[in-house]
């Protein structure tokens, strides 16, 4: 099967860490994309610029750059690009993470085995600013028990491949929302009977510091929590489920060297982690 990758990327993105998501996208692949789907979302600086028309320049007719004119947020991005992408699966991709070599290769190979899987992510690996890797972040691997921890985030959106037609079928990204567009449309997934897996093999490099989880303001935590509360309740998840969609907002009130303290001591309940954990 072909396949598209989707890409959004804005101003204050890091020009080596992006430089380096390609050549993972791109010249380490086992398997190809058919298509690279690039949204700019709003102006550039310099510097991001020119890996961009280094990268064009390279694939030619591979990349597809779709420049906005300002900016409007990744939901909304994401669906600009979603609107370019020409084939039917297509691979979600973030500008500071990198692809090991096989993934592309083992996704498709799993939708041309089963035809009935609509989203299919990975484990993943973390790591740091400098590329140290940390980390095994491993997820819920069948469909139920991918479901059934909704609550908890359980895909890792850049980590993802899907089919284009049943995601633009239900309205795609939700582009009011600010941050953790991927969370409220899993649930709207899971609410239509779309099907779910991880492959249970860390196939990214997932870009994770101290700071990821710290940085958002509360505002934007209070938001998130909603989403997975709405979520939750959307799909009849018990009560505990739904208030546990509160718990990272209750810890961004917390000072931030607190908050890191709170979440590494909190991992072990994490659905979203198993005994294959490297820590």
């Amino acid at each position: 099967m072909t396949f598209s990758v989707l890409i959004s990327i804005y101003k204050k993105e890091n020009p080596a860490y992006f430089d380096e998501a390609m050549h993972s996208i791109w010249d380490y692949q086992a398997r190809k994309p058919d298509q690279i789907v690039l949204v700019m979302d709003g102006e550039l600086t310099a510097e991001l610029n020119v890996v961009i028309t280094t990268w064009k320049s390279k694939l030619d007719d591979i990349l597809i750059v779709v420049a906005l004119p300002q900016n409007i947020g990744l939901g909304g991005a994401l669906n600009e690009g979603l609107k370019y992408c020409h084939h039917e699966l297509v691979a979600r991709m973030d500008t500071d993470d990198i692809c090991l070599p096989d993934r592309f290769a083992k996704q498709v190979a799993l939708f041309d085995e089963d035809s009935s899987l609509d989203i299919v992510g990975c484990f993943a690996l973390e790591i740091d600013k400098h590329g140290n890797k940390g980390a095994l972040r491993s997820m819920p691997v069948t469909h139920n028990e991918i479901v059934n921890s909704l609550w908890a985030s359980p895909i890792i959106h850049p980590s993802v491949m899907f089919k284009r037609n049943k995601i633009k079928k239900i309205g795609a990204y939700n582009a009011t929302l600010r941050r953790r567009q991927d969370y409220e449309l899993w649930f709207r997934c899971a609410d239509q009977g779309h099907r779910f897996y991880n492959i249970p093999a860390p196939l990214l490099l997932y870009r994770f510091t101290k700071n990821t989880h710290t940085k958002q303001p509360i505002k934007l935590a209070f938001e998130q929590a909603m989403v997975g509360f709405k979520g939750a309740s959307l799909l009849n998840m018990p009560i505990w489920k739904r208030a546990a969609c509160f718990v990272p907002f209750f810890r961004s009130l917390l000072p931030a060297r607190l908050q890191h303290l709170i979440y590494l001591a909190l991992r072990r309940f994490d659905p979203r982690r198993t005994k294959l954990d490297l820590k």
